[in-house]
């Protein structure tokens, strides 16, 4: 029976499975059928089954799993990117590409790892979680790649993805040889009594940090952004940078709070001077671009600083700041991609000069790019200003007003960069005619979706920050 409820626990988890080996099985056999529906079938299925478990607190397995209102607030923005992620992918087809059918099976399993990433209280499920999304990822980078700059990419990924992982198993074996523990809550009680241990402590930080570098987008490896973002896919790009980098940032903040919230070391110094150097080289990097696609690619590593910020505020509001800025990070990314995806079949082209008299061509486009670019920014009265509006409040309420002043002065930065892209938007001449295409259903779905939930968080942001509050009680009990 104790057995049998623990697989209940996991039937959003057994949902994504299932429809992943359906997707297989129906490629395999009808190889020429779309396998996209099943996928969002399986989504809605895994989420209404999640619903199931809302207000409640389950231990799942002795404590190797928790589904707390902190982990379900992250499966709910996971479930909600994959959807949207999967609406917008059957535009990025180009003519003439054969789609891999098989495909959103793996979107589907990476997904699966990243729920069950969210959920991990113990190191081991932890690592294999983040392994199972991070298998998944490269696959994806591989499957879809296109042309011979995706080969080198996706080898790229897979190399920086196996040193990360590396990195990240030895910053958990420091903390087990310090506690004696794998369950997180009861390393860092272990790691809080110990006195004198604080450079072991420091290295472990250091470690753990550098391992969830790439997965949360923080490091800006020219030659292997370069290579991602041109030889793979929109469609896995905005994946990654919506549903991995969620999961990842919720990974850490479970750790942070579990395992090194009572220790003795400097952890909010420490992310307070790697939060400020993100953001400002991601903001720089992304201001010298010429291509729409490098420009959000680039701007994530700004917004993987931001997301940092919300770090020295742990007891505090830190938390619901992290999980408010993670929703509007994700829909973001997303509107901004979909409207690439589906600007690119008019012109062909992610140039930012090719943007020219977008909204006179195609308002409904432009309008979801130009809110993306304004969320981005951190500019009223979208989601994105209000989630970076309070991981600033989080570090004056944490002691690091310089970091909230350093903060301010990037959005300021990203905001004359940007405005660039408005102007040649809305307000630069045509420099060629742009030939009318008819979206499907699945893409224009996601931009409008995407781009009114920039809009509804801004408008409506109450119900979000009583949602993220109860997420923060939930890992702070």
């Amino acid at each position: 029976m104790r057995t049998f409820g623990n697989l209940l626990a996991f039937s959003p988890e057994l949902w994504l499975l299932a429809g992943a080996v359906v997707v297989l099985l129906q490629a395999r056999l009808m190889p020429r059928t779309s396998t996209t529906t099943v996928a969002l079938v399986s989504l809605i299925l895994a989420f209404l089954a999640l619903e199931t478990q809302f207000k409640q607190t389950i231990t799942i397995l002795d404590g190797v799993f928790l589904l707390d209102g902190f982990a379900i607030f992250i499966q709910v923005v996971l479930l909600g990117a994959a959807a949207l992620c999967l609406l917008a992918g059957r535009a990025d087809i180009l003519p003439g590409e054969s789609p891999a059918t098989a495909e959103p099976a793996f979107f589907l399993l990476a997904t699966l790892g990243a729920m069950l990433a969210a959920s991990a209280a113990e190191m081991v499920s932890l690592f294999l979680a983040l392994e199972l999304l991070a298998i998944n990822l490269y696959v994806l980078a591989g499957l879809a790649r296109r042309g011979a700059g995706g080969i080198s990419a996706g080898l790229g990924y897979l190399v920086l993805g196996a040193a990360s992982s590396a990195v990240l198993l030895y910053g958990l074996a420091v903390i087990f040889g310090l506690s004696g523990e794998t369950r997180l809550p009861a390393a860092g009680q272990a790691l809080a009594s110990l006195h004198g241990t604080q450079p072991a402590l420091l290295l472990a930080l250091c470690l753990v940090l550098a391992g969830f570098a790439i997965r949360m987008g923080l490091l800006p490896v020219r030659w292997w952004t370069r290579g991602f973002e041109t030889g793979v896919p929109p469609r896995v790009i905005m994946f990654v940078l919506s549903v991995g980098v969620a999961a990842a940032f919720a990974v850490f903040g479970r750790i942070a709070v579990s395992t090194f919230g009572g220790s003795h070391i400097p952890l909010a110094a420490v992310i307070a001077v790697v939060a400020a150097l993100a953001m400002t080289a991601g903001n720089l990097l992304a201001l010298t671009q010429s291509s729409v696609r490098r420009l959000v690619v680039y701007s994530g590593i700004a917004q993987a600083g931001y997301a940092l910020v919300a770090f020295t505020d742990l007891k505090r509001a830190g938390i619901a700041a992290l999980l408010v800025f993670l929703t509007a990070l994700a829909l973001t990314s997303i509107c901004a991609f979909a409207v690439i995806i589906a600007y690119a079949r008019s012109v062909h082209s992610d140039a930012i000069r090719d943007l020219a008299a977008m909204s006179r061509t195609t308002p409904g486009l432009a309008i979801a790019l130009g809110l993306a670019v304004v969320s981005l920014a951190g500019l009223p009265p979208v989601g994105g200003f209000f989630g970076k509006l309070l991981v600033l409040q989080a570090a004056v309420d944490g002691g690091f007003a310089w970091l909230a002043v350093v903060g301010a002065l990037n959005i300021v930065l990203a905001a004359l960069g940007y405005v660039r892209i408005l102007r040649i938007a809305f307000v630069d001449p045509p420099v060629f005619e742009v030939a009318p295409v008819r979206l499907g259903l699945g893409i224009r779905a996601a931009v409008t979706l995407s781009a009114s939930g920039i809009v509804f968080l801004g408008l409506f942001l109450g119900p979000l920050y009583a949602a993220a509050s109860y997420g923060k009680a939930a890992i702070l009990h």
